[in-house]
């Protein structure tokens, strides 16, 4: 017996050429179709308490694994590496946590950046320069003009964020 596992549609490869039709009809006897993670988000806390209790001897029944705060990280998060990302977060949640249960902070960066990609969806459509331009002036704004704070917000050094605010004030005035 084989068990085949793919993320793409082997039908569409046949009509493309890309892939063999006698070896899909041979190893297509019995197809089993599992949507991905973001579509499943009511498995998320079920397969999250699973895989902890996996990585963790002292997960034990009745207790809280757990706050509140990450269940509603978890299952808003879009999963694009489906349930083998949700394990690498549990593991790493479980790798810095010493007592349960697992809180927001035990949680990878991109659950806590949360704040971050909030406000990007309020900016609506823009293209990649207006958008950098955007956080630049925000990040500066919210340190109050102190623009070696807002440098280290945003990850650059001082001399670039000069340079771009520099590039801002030509733009505009352009």
């Amino acid at each position: 017996r084989i068990v085949c596992a793919t993320h793409r549609d082997i039908e569409q490869m046949v009509q493309e050429g890309r892939f063999r039709e006698d070896l899909m009809f041979r190893i297509n006897t019995f197809e089993i179709c599992v949507p991905p993670l973001r579509q499943r988000r009511d498995d998320i806390p079920l397969l999250a308490e699973f895989m902890l209790r996996q990585f963790r001897d002292d997960a034990g029944e009745g207790q809280p694994l757990f706050t509140d705060e990450v269940y509603e990280e978890l299952m808003q998060h879009v999963w694009p590496g489906n349930v083998r990302e949700l394990a690498n977060v549990i593991e790493h949640a479980c790798i810095l946590c010493d007592h349960l249960p697992i809180r927001k902070e035990h949680l990878p960066r991109q659950f806590t950046d949360r704040r971050l990609r909030k406000e990007l969806r309020t900016f609506g459509p823009m293209s990649l320069k207006e958008l950098e331009m955007a956080a630049i002036a925000e990040a500066v704004q919210r340190h109050n003009g102190n623009k070696q704070a807002a440098a280290d917000e945003l990850g650059i050094s001082l001399k670039t964020l000069y340079n771009k605010l520099n590039q801002m004030t030509a733009d505009k005035a352009a």
